[in-house]
């Protein structure tokens, strides 16, 4: 079934872009903190080469044009406008996934960073999710090693720079594959969030651990569960631990329910090739007003949670309700400055409130053999969180490493280190990379 869409030539003839049913939150709630902005690194075994990197994304960059836009503005609905720039490549920053000037017209919303042996593209999820991301990423990289003589025999799995582009990329898929009368998902209640004190300006810590994949796996299928599953079960056991202590202080409280937010790749439920925001999410929890959960219970729950919760049937309500609202004629004749403020008053009331954690798992990479000898690791660092979550998650694993990121605007760093301990306890070999 061929996606729904524009011709591969009208992002650059028209010279403007709808917002997928995804981004169109993310101009309502940015702002300098709330960046939206996340980062993915590859750490290579060589020192980068600037020319050559340079050369390369000329070169890539210009098979995406979908991505070479700024944010524009109508009457009623914000837009992606073309502007025929190349991202800029700039030395690392000691702050990650810091904001862009998303409205300034001359400047795409995706950058490129480089710092001895590492590349990094950050994006703003106005354009894609991980996965649109790293897509751009291994067809970089690809042109790169090439640009530097390596011989790479393979191309598979990689979006070649003289390919055609494939009018499927620039759909939006949350569009395609809505259906009308659906019944939504339930309300969920509100959760329970760390209740530490926030970091001074700027407030956002990084700490990145790397985890034995090897000995991971083999705890994961004893307890006859996924990698996923048990990482995040581990984050649930871990947040049950600091409420409880946190319980025995203050008496009176409120909201036992710890929720995680586990994004779901729909490219792997839907068959869609789309380049843009196609990801949705599963609520995993654990209910304490019902008492405390083993950490055998709290697996038990999870496991059957993201079975069923990621399920297409069930994807698929929420999906329909996402754009459900945006098809809604009264929605769509409102002033853009009413949606706006329409939509930030939500995502306070719901989006931000509704999960105690957030847990994103960009899953295993895999590359043609000469580029995977070539490159020694992989990081994804998450967005920011926001002033309720406090702390959130990313996990990406590569040959027999997982790293795992804590991106923290806190002043504790007690989920990490009941986190990390929890692994180490259970015989899983963890080194703490950087805690910056």
């Amino acid at each position: 079934m061929e996606g729904k869409g524009i011709n591969t030539k009208s992002i650059q003839e028209i010279g403007w872009l709808k917002l997928d049913n995804a981004a169109k939150l993310y101009p309502a709630i940015m702002s300098g903190e709330l960046t939206s902005v996340f980062r993915i690194t590859a750490s290579l075994k060589e020192p980068v080469k600037f020319s050559a990197i340079k050369e390369a994304v000329e070169i890539t960059s210009a098979r995406f044009p979908y991505f070479s836009v700024s944010l524009g503005s109508g009457l009623f609905w914000y837009y992606l406008e073309y502007n025929h720039q190349l991202p800029r490549i700039q030395t690392e920053e000691e702050i990650p996934c810091t904001a862009f000037a998303a409205k300034r017209k001359d400047e795409p919303l995706y950058r490129i960073l480089v710092k001895e042996n590492r590349i990094s593209v950050e994006f703003i999820h106005l354009l894609t999710d991980g996965g649109g991301a790293f897509e751009y990423l291994k067809s970089l990289l690809y042109t790169y090693f090439r640009l530097t003589g390596k011989t790479i025999s393979s191309s598979d799995g990689i979006i070649l720079p003289d390919s055609p582009i494939a009018e499927g990329e620039m759909e939006d898929g949350y569009r395609r594959f809505f259906r009308k009368k659906i019944p939504p998902p339930g309300k969920q209640s509100k959760a329970w969030h760390l209740p530490y004190k926030l970091n001074d300006k700027p407030r956002l810590k990084v700490i990145t651990s790397e985890i034995s994949l090897d000995q991971l796996l083999e705890v994961a299928k004893n307890h006859g569960v996924s990698v996923t599953e048990y990482v995040v079960s581990v984050y649930l056991f871990s947040l049950q631990k600091l409420y409880l202590e946190e319980k025995e202080k203050v008496k009176k409280q409120k909201r036992g329910v710890l929720r995680i937010e586990v994004p779901v790749n729909l490219r792997k439920k839907f068959p869609s090739i789309t380049m843009r925001n196609f990801s949705l999410f599963v609520l995993p929890e654990i209910d304490l007003r019902l008492g405390i959960y083993t950490f055998e219970e709290v697996l038990k729950n999870v496991h059957h949670q993201l079975q069923s919760g990621a399920e297409v049937k069930q994807i698929t309500r929420l999906l329909s309700q996402n754009v459900g609202h945006e098809k809604s004629l009264f929605i769509r004749v409102l002033p853009l400055f009413i949606k706006t403020m329409a939509i930030a008053a939500v995502y306070r009331k719901m989006g931000s409130i509704q999960c105690s954690g957030i847990m994103t798992n960009l899953g295993a990479v895999n590359l043609p053999e000469d580029m995977q000898k070539c490159i020694d690791s992989f990081d994804l660092i998450p967005t920011p969180p926001n002033k309720h979550v406090k702390i959130s998650c990313a996990m990406v694993t590569f040959k027999n490493k997982m790293r795992l990121t804590f991106c923290n605007i806190a002043h504790s760093t007690e989920l990490e280190k009941q986190f990390l301990k929890h692994f180490t306890e259970s015989g899983i070999h963890v080194k703490v990379l950087n805690n910056k």
